[in-house]
């Protein structure tokens, strides 16, 4: 692990372990998720912290575009955007299917920033782009055992 400069000088650690599993799943080799690391200096390519899972620092999870591959158990690899924290990872999701989240009470700074790291992956965030990520949430879901029981899901209008 190495330590580094976070937002605000705010002192983080990066995991230079790989996540192996993760790397087959999204069709990226070690070479190439160590690139969206370095591109990212080592931290969360939203808030700009380390992942941390209590007190251990792990790897950051890989991000990509939901809309890209149809089996959502394997990427193609090309549709990969960028390495997230665990926390940045479940509310880009939610932000990718509402227009507000709730709970999320920072003055809209995270989601400036969130928007920013879309902008730059080539990501247009609007309602047509919502919409279909909600049909591709439900096709998904639909073949769960048990019902999802997230905001979408749980949504008559939606």
């Amino acid at each position: 692990m190495i330590r580094l400069a976070g937002v605000g000088g705010t002192p983080v650690v990066c995991c230079l372990a790989l996540p192996k599993l993760a790397l087959g799943r999204y069709r990226l080799s070690a070479d190439e998720y160590r690139r969206f690391r370095a591109a990212q200096d080592g931290v969360c390519g939203i808030c700009g912290r380390g992942n941390w899972r209590g007190s251990e620092a792990v790897p950051l999870f890989i991000d990509h575009d939901h809309l890209c591959c149809p089996d959502h158990r394997r990427a193609c690899g090309r549709c990969v955007r960028g390495l997230l924290c665990s926390g940045c990872n479940g509310w880009l999701g939610e932000l990718e299917l509402w227009d507000r989240l709730p709970g999320l009470d920072d003055g809209g700074r995270w989601e400036r920033a969130a928007m920013a790291y879309l902008a730059r992956a080539g990501c247009r965030l609007d309602a047509e782009r919502r919409a279909a990520l909600a049909v591709r949430h439900r096709q998904r879901t639909a073949k769960w055992e048990r019902p999802c029981r997230c905001r979408l899901c749980a949504s008559p209008d939606r």
